[in-house]
C-alpha cells in the first residue's frame, strides 16, 4: 500500500510539473529571447532546442535599444493613466448599477438585467463601427478618455458585482433606514465595504483586460504620443524593415512586469472574490 500511494504521489507531482511547465514555457521563451541577439533567436528554435528558453549567451542591448529608440516609457504612462481611469469608473458605475438592481424594486428590472448581459455577446469586431462613431462624434478621437470611455459599463462588472450584492443581507439596511438613512448614505456606508473582495476583483480583471487591449486603441488613437504599450510595441518597427523580434520581446517582458506584480500583490482578492462570488442561478 506504501509503494502504491508513493507510485500516485510521483505520479500527480510529475503531472503537476508538466501542467506548470506548459503553462511558463511561452513565458521563459519570451524572456530568453529578449536578452538574445536577432541571429541567436532565430537559430535556438530551428530546430527547437533546450537553449530557446534559456537566456544563453545573454546580452541587454535589446532592452537599451528599446528604452532609447522608442517611447516605451510614454506608452507605459498612457496605459497605466486609461487603465487606472477605466478600474475607477467601472467600479463606480457598475457598482451602482448592482445597487439599483438588487436593491430599488422597479418593474421590468429582471428584463433591464438580461438586455443588459445579452450586450455581452456582442464581438468586438461588430461593434467597432458604430463605436468609432460615437467617440468620433464626441470629440474624443485621438484621446485617453476615448481608448477607456466604451468599456467603462461593463456586462461582466454588473453581473459579479450582482451576484455579491445580493449575497448580503437586508437586515444590515433595514436598520440603517430606521436610523434615517438614504440610498447613497448606505451605499457608500454599508453596501461596498461589505463586498470588498468582488470590487477588488473586477478591478483587477477590468485593468488587466485594459493593460492588454489592442484592437481599439489601434483604431481610435493615431498620435503615437497618446498610444498604449502593446500597440506601441506593435508599431516600434518600420514598415520598410523586418523587425528586430528580441527588442519586440523585451518590450513584451517591460509590459507584462507591472502584471504580475499587481496580481502578485491582489491574488488574495482575486482567489477569494472568484471562489466566492459564484454563477446563481
Amino acid at each position: 500500500m506504501r509503494t502504491t500511494r508513493l507510485r500516485r504521489t510521483a505520479l500527480t507531482l510529475v503531472i503537476i510539473l508538466l501542467i506548470i511547465a506548459c503553462f511558463l514555457a511561452p513565458y521563459a521563451w519570451v524572456v530568453a529571447s529578449s536578452l538574445k541577439n536577432q541571429f541567436t533567436v532565430f537559430g535556438d528554435v530551428t530546430p527547437l532546442s533546450w537553449r530557446a528558453f534559456a537566456p544563453v549567451g545573454a546580452t541587454i542591448e535589446n532592452y537599451v535599444s528599446l528604452f532609447q529608440r522608442t517611447n516605451i516609457l510614454g506608452a507605459l504612462m498612457n496605459t497605466a493613466i486609461v487603465a487606472i481611469g477605466q478600474v475607477v469608473f467601472t467600479l463606480l458605475l457598475c457598482s451602482m448599477a448592482a445597487y439599483a438592481l438588487t436593491r430599488i424594486k422597479f418593474p421590468g428590472a429582471n428584463i433591464v438585467f438580461m438586455l443588459i448581459l445579452l450586450t455581452f455577446l456582442l464581438p468586438i469586431e461588430a461593434m467597432m463601427v458604430p463605436l468609432y462613431q460615437v467617440v468620433s462624434g464626441l470629440g474624443l478621437s485621438n484621446t485617453l478618455v476615448g481608448i477607456m470611455i466604451p468599456w467603462i459599463a461593463s456586462p461582466f462588472g454588473l453581473f459579479l458585482l450582482k451576484q455579491a450584492f445580493e449575497e448580503l443581507p437586508a437586515e444590515l439596511e433595514d436598520a440603517a433606514r430606521i436610523d434615517g438613512a438614504g440610498h447613497v448614505r448606505i451605499f457608500f456606508s454599508i453596501v461596498l465595504p461589505n463586498v470588498k473582495v468582488p470590487m477588488v476583483t473586477l478591478g483587477l480583471i477590468t485593468f488587466l483586460f485594459c493593460w492588454n487591449s489592442f484592437l481599439w486603441p489601434l483604431v481610435i488613437v493615431q498620435d503615437p504620443a497618446r498610444q498604449i504599450i502593446q500597440v506601441a510595441i506593435a508599431q516600434q518597427g518600420s514598415p520598410t524593415q523586418l523587425p528586430n523580434w528580441g527588442e519586440t520581446f523585451a518590450g513584451a517582458t517591460v509590459a507584462t512586469v507591472p502584471l504580475i506584480l499587481l496580481f502578485l500583490m491582489l491574488q488574495k482578492y482575486f482567489t477569494q472574490g472568484m471562489a466566492t462570488s459564484g454563477i446563481k442561478g
